[in-house]
């Protein structure tokens, strides 16, 4: 594998970067699908859930073609949304939780990108494919956000 201009060392912290935040996107649609009432919005959710798992390996592998990849224990933060697991209510805040963290995944995804010449093909190729499922998740959050407008439901 080709080498990162600048430096593999640099590149292996932001890769080290992407794969936390996929990680804790893993968990932070986990403790969203246990919350979601709308079994499609709970087959959407699972959908994206395996996409976040196929991004962990894809990442995981390229960290390791470079040298050791992180322990998983190392990356793995604990959830850091903590509103998906103390009290969000509705399916309506559920969606907006989860369509921020979506946003988080592309700027991270679109700043790896942007900053990094001399990335190998397979790594490029890896980064991009995986920007356009989180662009296809964020749209889909606001998507659902729009159609359901006025529809916050709050516990009586």
């Amino acid at each position: 594998m080709a080498s990162v201009i600048g430096g593999e060392a640099a590149f292996i912290g932001s890769l080290t970067e992407l794969i936390e935040l996929n990680w804790s996107a893993v968990d932070a649609l986990a403790a969203a699908l246990a919350r979601m009432s709308r079994p499609g919005d709970k087959s959407r959710l699972a959908s994206f859930l395996k996409d976040h798992e196929r991004h962990l390996e894809e990442l995981s592998a390229i960290a390791h073609e470079l040298g050791d990849p992180p322990a998983e224990s190392a990356v793995r933060p604990r959830l850091k949304s903590r509103a998906l697991t103390n009290g969000i209510v509705g399916d309506r805040a559920i969606l907006e939780a989860m369509r921020h963290c979506e946003e988080d995944s592309c700027a991270a995804y679109e700043r790896m990108i942007a900053s990094r010449d001399g990335l190998s093909d397979r790594a490029r190729d890896v980064l991009r494919q995986s920007l356009a499922v989180e662009r296809r998740h964020r749209d889909w959050f606001s998507e659902q956000l729009d159609s359901r407008q006025g529809l916050l439901l709050l516990p009586l």
